[in-house]
């Protein structure tokens, strides 16, 4: 048994985007090919269709790509990489989406990779009903270490 002492999650909050950095709007600036207003306006109209929500450690920001689905996009707060828990993952869906929503993580082809930083990008189904047509068919959990021979399962 580890000694570490275990997260306390805090619940994820509304939050208001920084203006951004002059670097920013320059990367913007060279990635569009644009001039400096363009890509504020460009920036402004993003912002615009985006949430953002934040806690001590995580920070998404989410997008409704239509009246079906929703993609959260999920970075560590400090830019660094997530050595990822997936019930951190899991809260993060129940709280932006809804506990009865589903949610999937994508890898793409190699032609529509997009790996810049360390973000995860989750894609929702809005719909409680809604069932993806692959996974498991019911709830099993288990809190207890060891119940499956060669398994380990960590405590809340």
């Amino acid at each position: 048994m580890s000694n570490r002492p275990r997260y306390k999650w805090k619940p994820l909050r509304r939050a208001v985007a920084k203006p951004p950095s002059e670097q920013l709007i320059a990367e913007w600036m060279r990635e569009l090919q644009c001039s400096r207003e363009e890509a504020l306006r460009i920036m402004d109209e993003e912002d615009a269709k985006t949430e953002l929500w934040i806690n001590d450690l995580y920070q998404v920001q989410v997008r409704h790509l239509d009246d079906v689905m929703v993609h959260l996009n999920i970075r560590r707060r400090d830019g660094g990489p997530i050595l990822r828990d997936w019930r951190h993952f899991q809260q993060i869906k129940n709280e932006l989406v809804g506990p009865e929503c589903e949610a999937i993580e994508l890898y793409p082809a190699e032609s529509r990779l997009v790996d810049t930083s360390n973000k995860y990008h989750l894609y929702a189904v809005k719909d409680p009903t809604f069932r993806f047509p692959v996974g498991f068919t019911k709830r099993q959990v288990s809190y207890e270490s060891g119940k499956t021979p060669g398994t380990r399962q960590r405590p809340l």
